[in-house]
């Protein structure tokens, strides 16, 4: 069987699902549409990815699309304010889109997720825009790697860029969810397969990655359906090599590591109220905040606080809550 898009047939049993209340915390921003990762600047502003809301539109295959993707930022005061407008949101109910922002002193880097119509050329791609006048500084291609080299061995045509992570040499590591594999990109060597996951093997499907204070790059998995209780995991990588496995956790979108190295991740909610844990060394699993609705991306406050987007998908109201202290 073809693999799906991300999440694509778990939205068939969330959609159904009502929307359950957020554990006790503080909404960040509200009025989102499908937030997904985020991040803060040097200034302390949060940016948020907004996948947006399918629109009128077809592709060839009659996938509705529209323009409501754009990126939110929002200034230490409370001031919000949309920055990156305009973008492709496509299909509905689980709509993709813009998937992460990271925002450095010059730039400001979008990863734009897959569409099933290839026509579309604002699409399956890591993006640079000049921070002052948002325009397109560096656009690279995240498809025609899969389509020529097909690293997970299943011929779906699938690249579905869903979350990325920056390196200290300015590395831009790309999980991607559609060719069951992390990309690299550098402007010195171009853009190349990190790693790879076997189709034929337990279908990963790596959605979150980032870098620890160590160095050490954490790839998180969503797992292919059914997403089995547990199946799910979070590998660790020390200089090219595999060296811990975090395993028994449930469909992860996002992975944190503190300054502390303390690894935090989102589990979604795929058959009911999603939760973001606390993963220990010796790989305990602690529930920090239960009862979030569609939850998503997580990023750490400069005070300290974990933010975690909610309503990413199902057609549910989405929003930035900060969780409370974690004791």
């Amino acid at each position: 069987m073809v693999r799906k898009s991300l999440i694509v047939l778990a939205l068939l049993l969330v959609a159904a699902l009502p929307a359950v209340a957020q554990e006790s915390g503080v909404t960040v921003v509200d009025g989102l549409a499908s937030p997904r990762q985020m991040s803060f600047d040097s200034a302390g502003s949060l940016y948020i990815a907004e996948a947006g809301s399918a629109g009128p539109n077809l592709t060839a295959s009659d996938d509705p699309f529209g323009a409501s993707s754009q990126i939110t930022r929002v200034a230490p005061d409370g001031t919000t304010e949309v920055i990156v407008t305009g973008l492709i949101s496509y299909r509905a109910g689980n709509p993709l889109g813009a998937h992460d922002v990271i925002v450095t002193d010059d730039s400001i880097w979008l990863l734009l997720g897959e569409t099933s119509d290839f026509r579309i050329p604002f699409t399956h791609a890591l993006v640079e825009l000049d921070k002052e006048t948002y325009r397109v500084k560096t656009f690279v291609d995240l498809l025609t790697l899969e389509l020529e080299q097909d690293p997970d061995g299943n011929p779906n045509q699938q690249s579905n860029p869903v979350d990325m992570a920056l390196t200290p040499d300015g590395t831009v590591l790309i999980a991607n969810a559609g060719c069951n594999c992390l990309m690299a990109w550098s402007r010195e060597a171009g853009l190349s397969v990190a790693a790879a996951w076997s189709f034929a093997d337990d279908n990963p499907v790596p959605t979150a990655v980032t870098v620890g204070p160590d160095g050490d790059i954490y790839v998180g998995f969503l797992t292919g359906f059914p997403f089995p209780q547990g199946g799910a995991r979070i590998e660790r990588w020390s200089g090219g090599e595999l060296v811990q496995t975090y395993t028994g956790l449930t469909a992860v979108t996002s992975v944190l590591v503190d300054a502390m190295g303390t690894i935090y991740a989102v589990e979604t909610s795929l058959q009911g109220p999603g939760r973001v844990v606390m993963v220990g060394a010796d790989g305990a699993i602690t529930p920090i905040a239960e009862g979030l609705s569609a939850p998503y991306g997580l990023a750490q406050a400069p005070d300290g606080r974990l933010l975690v987007s909610v309503g990413a998908f199902g057609g549910q109201p989405g929003a930035v809550i900060a969780l409370p202290a974690v004791q």
